[in-house]
């Protein structure tokens, strides 16, 4: 009856989304391999692996942002590829109700930490970090406000500060948020990135990533973000020129590969 209740409440957020999940065309799919897991949410989470060449420098666990191509959308535009070339094994995986995993509740945070948690597990001797865009950035910020999180650096792009500055131009979203702040406070304030930042565990550094060309999620309010984050670690914030939404490495290819790889070099390769 619970899990009823929130697939009626993500509908007006993500039903169009919520689609049977296809590998992208451009996949090579020999060189990933499957792995299911179960998150604290309740859901059967569905994630892929790769692993790169050679001896690794870290894992990088990738959160898709709200799409129907969920875990796809690091795939199909190389973002897995330039990691991987650069010497990180990387797991890509479906937020609870996205791609292949089942649906549950709302505790998207949930399944970023046990995704995190099975890749440190998996590579016991690597450090890992946490690559995110739009809401899986926004999730991934929530799960490291958890003492059990694994992450020591993150790179976060298009990440909104709460759910209402992403919602609310969309008339049904944004009441359905507002009259959770009503009926079921403590909800919507574990899904509020700022907050998280106040409660930051482990000091993990991050790299922010925005648009100047983003409508959705505008680097002023990135900047409420990174000042909520700047206060518990270092942080680095840049700004790419024209991206839109999530897409700083289609847009900025060469620099967003020098300052994402130099900032994971920095922070993991140690």
């Amino acid at each position: 009856m619970k899990n009823l209740v929130f697939k009626v409440f993500k509908k007006p957020f993500f039903g169009r989304f919520q689609v049977p999940w296809r590998w992208p065309e451009n996949a090579e799919q020999s060189q990933w391999s499957r792995i299911n897991l179960l998150s604290q949410s309740g859901a059967n989470i569905s994630a892929l692996l790769s692993r790169c060449e050679g001896k690794a420098k870290g894992a990088i666990l990738l959160a898709h942002p709200m799409g129907a191509s969920a875990k796809g959308f690091w795939i199909r535009y190389g973002h897995a590829q330039l990691l991987r070339d650069a010497g990180y094994h990387v797991m890509v995986f479906d937020l609870n109700g996205f791609g292949e995993s089942s649906s549950t509740n709302m505790d998207y945070p949930l399944d970023v930490l046990a995704a995190g948690q099975y890749l440190n597990k998996l590579f016991p001797k690597l450090n890992v970090a946490v690559m995110g865009a739009s809401m899986g950035g926004a999730m991934s910020v929530c799960a490291m406000s958890d003492i059990d999180h694994p992450f020591k650096a993150a790179v976060i792009e298009s990440a909104f500060p709460t759910l209402l500055h992403f919602w609310s131009r969309y008339p049904l979203p944004s009441l359905a948020l507002k009259l959770s702040k009503v009926f079921y406070p403590p909800g919507e304030r574990k899904l509020r990135p700022v907050l998280a930042a106040e409660n930051l565990k482990g000091q993990p550094s991050m790299l922010l990533i925005y648009g100047s060309g983003d409508v959705f999620t505008p680097p002023k309010d990135g900047q409420q973000l990174n000042d909520a984050l700047n206060k518990k670690t270092q942080t680095e914030f840049w700004v790419a020129e024209g991206a839109e939404h999530t897409h700083a490495y289609r847009q900025q290819p060469e620099e967003y590969a020098k300052r994402v790889l130099g900032f994971l070099d920095k922070e993991l390769a140690a």
